[in-house]
């Protein structure tokens, strides 16, 4: 029986292991055993619905669990990210499907799976508002705390708080790896999970101290390797986990999405809508604004979205913020862009099919008409975006509709700017303060395959959706729940008889 264990590293990038390889020799030797390495995450890469793919098996559209921006509201009938965020449930993940088949599960930290339910073992899980601790059975005792990962409030926006957040997190990071580390010994579980959630904030805090090519860079300072020595931190952490396992016991090492620079090029496609005719702006503001590049100034640097995201507010201390999608007459505008998973190249293009019904015209042509001519938009020649489909292009699934009509991602260097009146394509300002971005391209990485070999003759590109299946096949659970992924392994061949 093949005994599995888990490590999930929020954030993990698929180059940075490259790049910081020869520090990490544990991360480093499963590079060399694994038969993967990039996990291409889910549209958008964003948090919610990229791990709620990877524990689930299931696309965004049959999952459901979805965010947008908190600045301006959903299309009807879409999660929107508010002081309740969308949480799994029970009997929907790759742990519950390996419970149900009788295996025995120790799951730690596994992001929105709050409270934690009944599982055939141990499960723990901190809640994403408050902290919170959840552990069943309730009786189970601990012998360490599980620390919540700390949130710097306002005292983020202060350079020289930096230092003792790090510091904070790199001590909640080890205390919860402790943790980890003695339940996983008290136990031969079947499978074993523990999620590590902080070096995603450090990316998005941290990432322009250690790129010398962001405009933001300050030049040399003591931030100049947070990212790398927390990315060594993580190395110890499976170095530590791999010794405590068995011989023949898998490693897996998996993150749902990747990091990068924060874009400063901005695509300001509702601007581009509303010389189209298919946004309007609301009378008081039109009369303000309608003259020649006369943007109105956001007062944020951030999006409170974002910061809670990672941790440095709590949502009930978002403060309202007025900016251009607050100008947006929703109920008459006929087309809306909203950005996708973040500060980033993912985005949507949400139809008002009641006033496209009101004005005589087609939900279909018009929506075939914008994705032809947001394919063609150019800058000196080059094309702003990689492609723009259909949702239906992209997903299938049951809550499909909950979904932007279009969906599209631009150039990679590119982001989507929320002004008005501004040109198509604006420069911003270099952000200081968070500057790291989710990427799409995550980490897969498994070793000791020592009874199974790939099995991705026909796949074109390994997915979220393809971590649940795999994790069942290996531990010898199959055809227990319809996937979006497949298992990406087989067992391996008898070997014939001399």
């Amino acid at each position: 029986m093949t005994q599995v264990a888990i490590l999930g590293f929020d954030g993990m990038d698929a180059d940075l292991l490259r790049v910081y390889g020869p520090a990490l020799p544990h991360l480093r030797r499963l590079m060399l055993e694994s038969p993967f390495l990039e996990l291409t995450s889910s549209i958008p890469p964003d948090t919610i619905p990229a791990w709620s793919s990877l524990y689930t098996g299931l696309n965004p559209a049959n999952h459901g669990l979805l965010s947008f921006p908190s600045g301006g509201s959903t299309p009807a009938g879409q999660h929107a990210f508010t002081d309740e965020p969308p949480t799994l449930t029970c009997g929907t993940t790759f742990w519950d499907l390996a419970s149900a088949s009788g295996k025995r599960i120790c799951v730690l930290n596994p992001y929105l799976a709050y409270p934690a339910w009944p599982v055939n073992g141990v499960m723990l899980a901190l809640s994403p508002r408050d902290g919170g601790l959840s552990i069943t059975p309730e009786e189970y005792e601990l012998s360490l705390t599980f620390p919540a990962l700390p949130r710097l409030a306002e005292r983020a926006a202060r350079r020289a708080e930096l230092r003792t957040f790090y510091h904070e997190l790199v001590s909640c990071t080890l205390q919860q790896a402790a943790l980890g580390l003695e339940l996983l010994q008290q136990e031969s579980w079947d499978l074993f999970f523990l999620q590590v959630n902080a070096l995603d904030i450090i990316q998005h805090l941290f990432w322009h101290y250690s790129d010398l090519s962001d405009p933001a860079y300050p030049g040399q300072s003591e931030h100049l390797t947070r990212i790398q020595s927390f990315y060594r931190l993580c190395d110890q952490i499976v170095g530590e986990v791999r010794a405590a396992l068995p011989a023949t016991s898998v490693l897996i090492v998996v993150s749902a999405y990747g990091h990068g620079r924060r874009s400063h090029q901005r695509v300001n496609l509702n601007e581009w809508l509303r010389r189209q005719g298919l946004l309007k702006v609301q009378t008081r503001s039109s009369r303000l604004l309608d003259r020649p590049f006369s943007a109105r100034a956001r007062r944020g640097s951030v999006s409170a979205e974002l910061l809670a995201h990672v941790g440095l507010v709590t949502r009930e201390r978002q403060v309202s913020t007025s900016s251009a999608p607050d100008l947006i007459d929703e109920e008459h505008s006929l087309a809306r862009v909203l950005s996708l998973g973040g500060d980033g190249p993912f985005g949507g293009v949400v139809l008002n099919r009641q006033s496209i019904q009101e004005q005589g015209r087609d939900y279909e042509e018009l929506r075939a008409s914008l994705q032809e001519e947001m394919q063609r938009l150019c800058s000196r020649g080059r094309p702003l975006l990689r492609w723009v489909r259909k949702r239906e292009e992209v997903y299938q699934g049951r809550y499909l509709e909950r979904l932007p009509d279009l969906l599209f991602e631009l150039q990679g260097d590119l982001a989507i700017g929320e002004e008005l009146y501004v040109p198509l394509l604006t420069t911003q300002t270099a952000r200081r303060f968070v500057s790291g971005v989710h990427r799409k391209d995550g980490v897969f990485l498994i070793g000791n395959l020592l009874h199974h070999e790939p099995d991705v003759s026909d796949v074109d590109e390994i997915t979220v959706m393809d971590v649940a299946p795999t994790v069942l096949s290996l531990l010898g659970i199959n055809n227990v729940a319809r996937f979006d992924g497949q298992p990406l392994l087989a067992l391996k061949a008898a070997e014939p008889l001399p």
